[in-house]
């Protein structure tokens, strides 16, 4: 196995320069691979030292504050939906949400999936608006 290693050698993976600009040093800064993803870290290592987490966005914005909504994850690993905003702003949800509002209630939709079909789902308990998403093919 460590002759294998040694043979095979590690895999080298180029760092991305993002449009984000480091808050130390101006710098733009780059995406990286860590052991936990994606995330941006400043090109002037060891000099500055500063690293973002790297957020993938929904396409929906939050109920609450408008901000855009990201992919999270739990402690456990499981993928939630939260606020760019946090922890000013601490809406949450485990359903995807839908890129529109409710077309009645002005509400946040989520996507449920089945076996046979999606659908868009209105979060107001009120409402309860349904919409059927045809599968494209």
């Amino acid at each position: 196995l460590a002759e294998a290693d040694e043979k095979i050698g590690k895999v080298k993976i180029e760092d991305q320069v993002s449009e984000e600009l480091c808050e130390s040093c101006g710098r733009n800064m780059v995406i990286k691979m860590g052991r936990y993803g994606k995330f941006l870290a400043c090109p002037g290592f060891p000099d500055c030292r500063n690293t973002k987490p790297l957020f993938e966005e929904v396409g929906a914005n939050c109920p609450t504050c408008s901000k855009p909504l990201v992919v999270r994850r739990s402690k456990k690993g499981r993928k939630f939906f939260g606020c760019l905003g946090y922890p000013e702003c601490d809406f949450v949800s485990w359903e995807m949400p839908a890129p529109d509002p409710c077309p009645e209630c002005q509400q946040l939709m989520v996507i449920k999936s089945t076996k046979r079909q999606k659908k868009h789902v209105c979060t107001n308990r009120e409402c309860r608006f349904t919409k059927v998403i045809e599968e494209e093919a």
